[in-house]
């Protein structure tokens, strides 16, 4: 993660709330290793190779406005809480 990716974060933290925001975290985070591995595999990208994160925080902030509280409802009632 790069600056941009922290400020990018912390935006998107003021605009959804903590709640959302870890949907939104989560959401890019597992974007962006889907892609990384599939790069990886596709062996067009190395280990050491930098991916930019931004683009999947993104996406995951998009998510995250329109089923952020349906995804943390459905985890929650998965948990029994």
């Amino acid at each position: 993660m790069g600056g941009g990716d922290i400020k990018l974060t912390a935006m998107m933290g003021s605009f959804l709330g903590l709640r959302d925001l870890g949907v939104a975290v989560f959401i890019g985070l597992l974007a962006g290793s889907a892609v990384g591995i599939g790069l990886m595999l596709a062996g067009r990208k190395g280990r050491k190779d930098a991916i930019p994160f931004g683009p999947f925080l993104a996406l995951g902030g998009v998510c995250a406005v329109f089923w952020g509280p349906g995804i943390v409802d459905w985890y929650l009632n998965l948990r029994g809480f």
